[in-house]
């Protein structure tokens, strides 16, 4: 792809401008671009290093330009995210973890801002940066590690539509303000979904299947939580997948599917009561129509999820005036 100067439009470094310092991976290479960095091995060519970065809601953009540099992060940012680098010029590598992916002119990658990573400009080189909450990812595209720190040409299709986008933003930010930029965000996670559908070997209908499934096995959990008996392979069973494909739809999630299972009992235990026509009920009768067996171990995961026993929760709900929150 062929860049130009109407391509990018770089601001040079001002400690006035918009700070990138609460994104770790970019936060970085803001400190890269500084005037006084120096980078051992590099020869000063006299040209200046640049960088600006802009908020659009919740989703940051940074754009970057200069001489060489190599930037080398710790995986500590104060929230995870997830960045797409656009190579507008020059060529760049990034390692992370075991992988390593060569970026020339016109490609992008996807990289966790929360896991270390090296990046290397080896030349005079424009590159943006847009990065979004990383949750915001793995719940809605279950399949995005496979994408990670694989080179994604921007040429046509989806990621040419997607460094467009970022470009339209990044040339614009200034006269968004607040209206609007919440859609916009939107917009940038939906594009960011849409590449990695791309970047996987998969058919481009992978995220809706993915989450049809989900939905599937999620529903016969629900109405089947009272079962002990229920587990992964039972739940395979019937709704016509394996347990190591149901075990995969659920990598990426905050817990695994028995954990779900689990957790959704307790909270239907918590409701139970708390209810006044519950009263009748013993905590065990409750306990074990949500599919626990042990009422002591189940009085023990209860207090350790919820901080408090089930009796005494359930004494606090006979009180009219305590608070449940």
């Amino acid at each position: 792809m062929e860049s130009s100067s109407e391509d990018v439009s770089v601001g040079t470094f001002d400690s006035a401008r918009v700070s990138a310092g609460g994104l770790g991976f970019a936060g970085e290479l803001e400190k890269a671009c500084e005037p006084k960095a120096h980078h051992p091995g590099r020869l000063d060519d006299g040209s200046a290093t640049t960088f600006s970065a802009c908020s659009i809601g919740r989703v940051e953009i940074v754009e970057a330009a200069g001489r060489p540099l190599t930037v080398t992060t710790g995986g500590r940012a104060i929230l995870g995210q997830v960045t797409a680098l656009v190579q507008v010029r020059g060529t760049a590598s990034i390692h992370q973890a075991d992988r390593t992916a060569i970026l020339s002119a016109g490609d992008l990658c996807l990289v966790r801002g929360s896991r270390p990573l090296t990046l290397e400009q080896d030349a005079y080189f424009e590159s943006i940066l847009v990065s979004v909450p990383e949750k915001e990812i793995v719940g809605r595209f279950p399949l995005w590690r496979a994408a990670l720190l694989t080179p994604i040409d921007s040429g046509s299709g989806v990621p040419a539509v997607f460094r467009d986008a970022v470009l339209s933003l990044k040339r614009w930010c200034g006269s968004l303000g607040d209206a609007g930029s919440e859609g916009l965000a939107d917009a940038i996670v939906d594009l960011m979904g849409a590449v990695i559908c791309c970047a996987v070997p998969i058919n481009s209908d992978c995220i809706q299947r993915s989450f049809h499934h989900q939905d599937r096995i999620k529903t016969f959990a629900r109405l089947n939580l009272g079962n002990p008996e229920l587990s992964v392979e039972l739940i395979a069973e019937a709704v016509g997948l394996s347990p190591r494909q149901i075990h995969r739809l659920f990598a990426n999630e905050d817990m695994s599917l028995m954990r779900w299972v689990w957790v959704q009992r307790l909270e239907q235990c918590y409701r139970e009561l708390i209810r006044d026509t519950s009263a009748r009920r013993t905590i065990s009768e409750i306990a074990y129509a949500w599919g626990f067996n042990d009422q002591a171990h189940f009085s023990r995961t209860f207090r350790k999820h919820y901080g408090v026993s089930p009796r005494s929760l359930r004494r606090r709900s006979e009180q009219p005036s305590a608070s449940l929150s």
